[in-house]
């Protein structure tokens, strides 16, 4: 699909105002529009991916179990545990490989979307925020690199849950000139389980001496709902980031 992005509230006046949500999600309009953010906001799609998806995964589960279950009455408990470790294991080899491709397509589509944000009104002439949940930070961090090229500078980063890596923002510190704010929870399970290599920032604090003087860490653990409930954990931000996204 296309990048996209859609108008929640426009105005002539005030910051601009990008909000890209994570993988398999849309953004919340409602949400938005209850941080009251100043200005003009807009919501982007990007090839975010579907429930579909893991329903692909789900269903290698349920042949699995369908083999499983009758092989295990049947009294061959070797067999039934076989076919439903192999349906567990196959799903998650599939779970791992469609989030890769998520985290490729946030690259690229970040690219994009520094194109759709050059056509926005008033860029270039009045603040320009950026703000991210979860896979949507690699968008985000993605557009940062490439407006940085094209001599558009973004004032605020807001991340939020974010599956960006917390290395090598000494490199994009001259990208953006306000604050990079991380709004993050150690104990977010989404996060822990995501087949990434690096520390994200979802996690924890950025460190990063030449950003020092404009760099905001907020941990959220215990004002977002509790740790086992996973996707409201992990989603919570988005009741309360209207707070940090603007002074």
């Amino acid at each position: 699909m296309a990048v996209r992005i859609d108008p929640i509230e426009e105005s002539s006046r005030g910051p601009i105002h990008v909000v890209v949500a994570g993988y398999r999600a849309r953004p919340n309009a409602d949400l938005i529009r209850a941080a009251e953010l100043r200005g003009s906001t807009y919501s982007v799609l990007w090839a975010a991916g579907s429930w579909s998806e893991a329903g692909a995964s789900m269903g290698v589960i349920a042949r699995g179990a369908r083999a499983a279950v009758p092989a295990i009455h049947g009294g061959r408990a070797l067999l039934g545990v076989g076919a439903l470790a192999g349906g567990i294991g196959t799903a998650a080899v599939i779970g791992a490989a469609s989030f890769r491709h998520r985290y490729y397509c946030a690259r690229r589509d970040g690219i994009r979307l520094a194109d759709k944000i050059l056509e926005l009104p008033g860029v270039g002439k009045r603040p320009l925020h950026l703000v991210g949940h979860s896979l949507g930070t690699v968008v985000i961090r993605s557009a940062l690199e490439k407006l940085a090229e094209r001599e558009c500078r973004v004032d605020d980063l807001l991340l939020m849950g974010g599956m960006t890596s917390r290395l090598n923002w000494n490199l994009q510190a001259d990208a953006f000139r306000g604050r990079l704010i991380n709004l993050y929870s150690p104990r977010d399970r989404i996060l822990n389980m995501a087949p990434v290599i690096d520390r994200v920032v979802g996690t924890g604090a950025i460190v990063c001496e030449k950003l020092s003087d404009r760099l905001m860490n907020h941990d959220l653990c215990l004002e977002l709902p509790n740790q086992f409930n996973l996707w409201g954990h992990h989603s919570g931000y988005w009741n309360r980031f209207g707070q940090y996204a603007v002074v």
